[in-house]
């Protein structure tokens, strides 16, 4: 087990960095390293809860890629870690201690047990700019994504009186989130020029470190959530919104094996259930949705309210899980901006069967086999490929979501609609681009 405390949040008013020490008890120390004075005006119109709820989440992501996987891990994945935050009120957080511990075990797939102790933050104060004091509708997630880009322009399209926010953050360790955004940011403004705010995206990286860092980034959406609600309470907007298709937000496991190691939990409706649940033990009266639960990613490109403008802005959005592996890009293809085989770029490809999909693939499904050295970066198709092959009824799916962490009984058979129709989905697109030897493999 890994015993990690977390210190208090300070910050540097030359640099505008607020940095948060993490350190084990074994030597290991990092200093997590936030723009934060980008939040910093916010940060004195919201209550001492949420600015802990904030470092919390942001120390969530910082341990997160603090502890590497392969070392620490119990069973090939899952770490244990015990981890102390400084809190104002630690008797408060600890009424929602086993909410916290069943949040973040679930999110990273780890063995969480969290404690408290008393600390205060002072920081400087800043006024807020008034182009943020303006009634918001709600605050949104732009990440640079497909599913974001839809989000914002179906709210911009739909609502031309009302106004949204725009928050998001990015990690240089992880290269390419910082440009799609601001390049899609640049093009939104064109359409939709007095309609939206942007809060510049939040940097946020491990600094300082001897030790190895996990390249794995399972708890950025609770970082997006934190920053979130610090926005939304400090210009009184009720409604965060976090646009993510059905499938993905689900991420049933293509195979028994997948569900912990390979299933990303981000937007799962655990999480976002959850996160609930904290903030009205907290008596925190933010709302936080995702209004595309019901949806595949297919569903959510054709049924967006703004389709010239989608089609104008897709190859500017990145979906790939993968971007930064190019050495295994196929020849000719190593400046393509998505790598063509993960997961999120399969779906991506399926969701733009219909449209004009302009987004450059570094690797072809059909050009993986036969696999011998290619197997690696072909685990996801063949993954794919079994689960296509594999009989599933409706109610095998339903008991897959439960034990996958589906526990909104009223949901429940919508979910199973969306894995069902995405199954069809998926083959309907292997149909139409697939060889013959992806086609055979894929039972079709």
């Amino acid at each position: 087990m890994k015993t990690i405390n977390i210190g208090k949040l300070t910050y540097d008013g030359s640099s505008g960095v607020g940095h948060i020490n993490i350190v084990d008890t074994s030597g290991g120390n990092s200093t997590l390293n936030i723009d934060f004075e980008t939040l910093l005006p916010f940060s004195h119109l919201v209550s001492k809860d949420i600015l802990d709820f904030f470092t919390i989440s942001a120390s969530v992501y910082g341990v997160d890629r603090f502890v590497a996987r392969k070392q620490n891990s119990v069973d090939g994945w899952s770490r244990e870690l015990k981890v102390n935050f400084p809190v104002h009120n630690p008797t408060k957080w600890n009424t929602c201690k086993v909410e916290i511990n069943r949040l973040l075990s679930f999110l990273t797939g780890d063995y969480w047990d969290v404690d408290f102790r008393k600390e205060t933050i002072i920081l400087p104060e800043v006024a807020l700019e008034k182009k943020y004091s303006v009634p918001f509708a709600q605050v949104n997630l732009l990440s640079g994504g497909l599913d974001s880009l839809i989000g914002a322009l179906d709210f911009l399209k739909q609502n031309p009186r009302h106004k949204i926010l725009f928050v998001s953050h990015y990690d240089p360790q992880m290269h390419g989130p910082k440009g799609d955004q601001k390049e899609l940011i640049s093009e939104i403004e064109k359409i939709y020029p007095t309609q939206f705010e942007y809060v510049p995206s939040l940097r946020v990286s491990l600094e300082h470190t001897n030790v190895n860092r996990e390249t794995t980034f399972r708890s950025r959406s609770l970082l997006f959530i934190g920053i979130a609600l610090m926005t939304a309470q400090a210009t009184n907007t009720q409604n965060i919104i976090v646009p993510e298709n059905g499938t993905v937000s689900l991420n049933f496991p293509l195979s028994t094996s997948r569900r912990s190691s390979c299933s990303t939990r981000t937007t799962h409706p655990f999480v976002l259930d959850n996160v609930l649940s904290i903030w009205k033990i907290l008596s925190i009266p933010t709302d936080i949705q995702n209004p595309y639960e019901f949806q595949t990613k297919k569903e959510m490109v054709t049924n967006c309210t703004d389709q010239p403008n989608l089609t104008k802005l897709i190859a500017m959005s990145n979906s790939c899980g993968k971007r930064g592996h190019r050495a295994h890009w196929e020849a000719g293809k190593k400046t393509a901006t998505h790598c063509g085989i993960c997961m999120p770029c399969v779906y991506r490809q399926v969701s733009l069967q219909e449209t004009t999909d302009e987004t450059s693939y570094g690797n072809s499904i059909n050009n993986l086999f036969p696999l011998k050295e290619k197997y690696k970066k072909a685990q996801d198709i063949v993954a794919l490929l079994d689960f296509l092959t594999t009989p599933i009824t409706k109610e095998e799916i339903k008991q897959e979501l439960i034990v996958n962490g589906v526990k909104n009984l009223s949901k429940l058979n919508q979910f199973v609609e969306v894995v069902w129709r995405t199954r069809k989905e998926l083959e309907q697109w292997i149909n139409k681009v697939g060889s013959s030897t992806v086609k055979l493999k894929a039972g079709i």
